[in-house]
């Protein structure tokens, strides 16, 4: 059973966690605000702007919650860029593939790629034959800020993922085989993650959250959504998208599903943690925990 951390802008969640069987054992968790302005993600940038106010608040967590040694991060969407990069081979060494990688990516990264932290799959050969592999990368200075909050916390970073990757994660069960789209809904942002055979290939990350949804903006999300739906087929050589399932607060789901089934031909669905895990004895709503939870279930 391993710990799962969560680090947003908006809090910090923490967990101990372990899916067997399809189902989830929840044994501890623990949260605490984040005062504003404290993280500001970015690809590119520092994200903190007190590392020890941001320490300070990760080991009041970590007493809170009686967690030590390793745990495994899901930390904001902005802070890593998630590219599949077609090339005709792979090396089959790992470090050597993600040097290889880097190299290719050269031109795709706002900042030197001898900076960038790169993980990745093996997403199959494309239809003209060339193999295709999803990359996850951020920019090792940036990764770094976390790293030493959680270390002099008094914790050790085992894996260090995307918030919306760890939410896949733990939606696994329920997002099962095929294309499917994943619109995370928070405060600050909105992340549409497209999987397929449960592997993340493609997001678009929109920089308006939970208010511009329920406001003037929605149409422009909306359309935001549909652009993406059809911009990750045609361009990025992805299968037709499935379904959309909806990660977020009620009511807020419920009128975004809404809002788009007016515009799509796919099913729209809400996600459930409780039965996507068969998590039982836990009344609260799962959603919330999601990414941590995610973070916390991840093979490593």
């Amino acid at each position: 059973m391993a710990w799962g951390l969560e680090i947003d802008s908006e809090v910090l969640r923490l967990c101990r966690a372990e899916a067997r069987g399809g189902r989830l054992r929840l044994r501890k968790r623990a949260e605490v605000a984040v005062p504003a302005g404290l993280i500001r993600p970015s690809l590119k940038e520092g994200n903190v702007s007190d590392l020890s106010a941001l320490t300070g608040l990760v080991r009041d967590l970590r007493k809170q919650a009686g967690c030590g040694g390793w745990v495994q991060l899901a930390l904001p969407d902005p802070v890593f860029m998630l590219r599949t990069i077609v090339t005709d081979s792979l090396p089959e060494a790992r470090e050597e593939a993600r040097r290889f990688l880097r190299w290719q990516a050269r031109d795709l990264l706002p900042f030197p790629a001898e900076d960038a932290r790169l993980d990745f799959l093996r997403s199959g050969n494309g239809p003209d034959g060339r193999l295709q592999t999803t990359c996850l990368m951020a920019r090792d200075r940036v990764l770094a800020e976390y790293e030493q909050a959680v270390a002099d916390a008094g914790l050790a970073a085992a894996v260090l993922d995307a918030r919306s990757v760890s939410l896949a994660q733990a939606a696994s069960a329920g997002v099962g085989d095929g294309t499917v789209g994943l619109l995370g809904l928070a405060e600050t942002r909105s992340t549409l993650l497209v999987v397929q055979e449960r592997q993340p290939r493609f997001w678009r990350i929109l920089s308006e959250g939970g208010h511009a949804w329920s406001g003037d903006e929605r149409g422009h999300l909306v359309r935001e959504v549909v652009d993406t739906v059809s911009f990750s087929s045609e361009s990025e050589g992805i299968r037709p998208m499935e379904r959309i399932i909806l990660a977020g607060s009620s009511p807020l789901v419920d009128d975004v599903a809404s809002a788009l089934r007016d515009w799509l031909e796919v099913p729209i669905t809400l996600l459930d943690l409780r039965a996507a895990l068969r998590a039982e004895g836990h009344p609260d709503d799962l959603v919330h925990w999601g990414a941590a939870i995610g973070a916390a279930i991840r093979p490593c």
